[in-house]
């Protein structure tokens, strides 16, 4: 349980500086960090208590797809992110703000390689997923639609959401879609493999 914690730990700390780079380059953010970042201009609220509102909204709407009770510990996940996100935006990259076209691209790229590193290693741990995250499982599972076409929908709705609120879109709103995938299968592995060989480390040295 102890390694869980930590990969889970890890994992959304690293995560969270990845999404606080993507939207302090300011050539747009996620679908769903889109939308937080409009609502924080629009209501004068930090970006992480958007993205907590959101996830608890999203939490009471996965639960009604599945036909089920919400998701209790989600609500600690969402929780963690939103405060971690305003850790990074406003106290450690507070006064980061990259004016060049080069420093946008390079932070914008750096924030992608960093939320996708992050998602590899707090997955590991195997605790409740963002309720972002679990609203494409659950169109998948409720209506039987693939996993793409229910990450699409998904999407979709973030970004029809995003559009509404005057969200942060842009052209690294299409990157952060395409690319983070790419990321994410690029260091799953790798870290898979890391936590299994610390498991088998662990059960294997004798009890005294």
């Amino acid at each position: 349980m102890k390694r869980r914690f930590l990969f889970f730990s890890v994992g959304l700390f690293i995560l969270t500086m990845g999404v606080a780079l993507i939207i302090k380059a300011g050539l747009g953010a996620s679908a769903w960090d889109a939308l937080a970042v409009g609502e924080s201009n629009m209501f004068n609220i930090t970006v992480g208590t958007a993205v907590i509102i959101n996830g608890i909204v999203l939490i009471a709407l996965n639960a009604i797809i599945m036909k089920k009770k919400p998701d209790v510990l989600a609500a600690a996940t969402i929780f963690v992110i939103g405060f971690l996100i305003d850790f990074w935006l406003e106290i450690i990259l507070s006064t980061f703000a990259p004016e060049a076209l080069v420093s946008q691209l390079i932070a914008l790229a750096l924030g992608i390689l960093t939320v996708g590193l992050g998602v590899a290693i707090y997955l590991q741990a195997k605790f409740p997923a963002s309720p972002m995250d679990t609203l494409m499982v659950a169109i998948h599972t409720r209506f039987g639609l693939n996993l793409r076409n229910s990450r699409l929908i998904s999407e979709g709705f973030a970004l029809s959401l995003a559009f509404l609120f005057q969200g942060d879109i842009g052209v690294g709103t299409i990157l952060v879609t395409v690319l983070l995938g790419f990321v994410v299968q690029f260091f799953f592995p790798i870290f898979e493999r890391l936590f299994e060989k610390e498991s088998m480390g662990k059960a294997a040295v004798p009890a005294e």
